[in-house]
């Protein structure tokens, strides 16, 4: 199980876009232009990257000629068409893009950590979860961390997030593993089962990916 964090999304801008018109299919390159703001663009772009680099890194370079293509679950989770073997999820945030690989069902979230609003809290977590952000010294950091776990987990259900928000940590048979970079916490969820340990890997030059 490999996870792949471009952590610099301020250094790419039009050059790396451009880049990714020749290199993306045509169904993702119509993906990425749907965005409205360049932000979106290169985050939409680079997930798919790290998505082949982590495929050519498993698969081979074979993969640069079989570029990976989506199908969709009824609620919008996306699964590998083409590399039907392989499980991925993708989560970014205002300055990285995260992209896990394996070959058991997985979530990924990654989230840079905010200001604590309490009404927030309360609506997403449990009382017994409440009770341990407030008492937590950096209630901004236990609540971010909180929030990846559970978004993590939605991802790994396939559902997105439902109304299940506040005990979906309790009622899904998964593990969670939680890492912090920087003023970001990562979760990862996956099958309980799985016996894969799990690889990070962080790049912030985007020339360090050779095939782009």
């Amino acid at each position: 199980m490999n996870i792949l964090i471009f952590n610099n999304i301020d250094t790419l801008g039009d050059d790396f876009v451009n880049r990714c018109n020749v290199f993306l299919p045509a169904w993702r390159k119509e993906q990425m232009l749907k965005y409205k703001f360049r932000k979106g663009q290169i985050q939409n772009g680079l997930a798919y990257v790290l998505l082949v680099k982590l495929l050519c890194d498993e698969c081979g370079q074979n993969v640069l000629e079989k570029l990976p293509e989506f199908s969709y679950n009824e609620y919008g989770k996306p699964f590998l068409k083409n590399y039907p073997e392989w499980f991925f999820s993708i989560s970014h945030c205002q300055s990285a893009v995260a992209v896990a690989l394996s070959h058991s069902l997985l979530g990924i979230d990654i989230e840079e950590i905010m200001r604590y609003k309490e009404r927030v809290a309360a609506y997403v977590s449990n009382d017994f979860e409440l009770k341990i952000i407030n008492d937590n010294d950096h209630p901004d950091e236990a609540f971010i961390r909180l929030w990846t776990q559970k978004e993590a987990v939605f991802k790994y259900n396939g559902t997105g997030i439902t109304d299940d928000i506040k005990n979906i940590i309790n009622n899904v048979d998964c593990q969670i593993f939680t890492e912090r970079l920087d003023n970001k916490f990562i979760s990862l969820a996956t099958n309980k089962d799985c016996k894969e340990k799990y690889i990070c890997k962080v790049v912030t030059n985007i020339n360090d990916i050779k095939f782009l």
